[in-house]
């Protein structure tokens, strides 16, 4: 199982908090707002706690989980964190 986490946040202070949390979670850096790596749906609701207490107004985090058959995806903001979307692979 895999995750991705890519984030929209206004403050560098903030974008380096959110950073280290990530890499201390064993994820990696794809770009500068996006980080990925093995994680499971624990790894998911650990980064959206930190993120929805350290995120301010219009920041956003998005948490997806990888599997070979499904993923979900996790929008945070500062009103709190949702689950957008899950999705069930067909299996060929």
């Amino acid at each position: 199982m895999y995750i991705e986490v890519a984030f929209d946040i206004s403050s560098e202070k903030i974008r380096g908090k959110l950073r280290r949390y990530l890499r201390s979670m064993g994820l990696s850096m794809v770009n500068k707002s996006v980080y990925a790596g093995v994680g499971s749906y624990k790894t998911a609701s650990l980064v959206s706690e930190r993120a929805e207490r350290i995120i301010e107004d219009n920041d956003n985090v998005y948490i997806v989980v990888i599997q070979d058959w499904e993923y979900s995806s996790i929008n945070c903001t500062k009103d709190g964190c949702v689950k957008i979307s899950e999705r069930k692979l067909e299996v060929l």
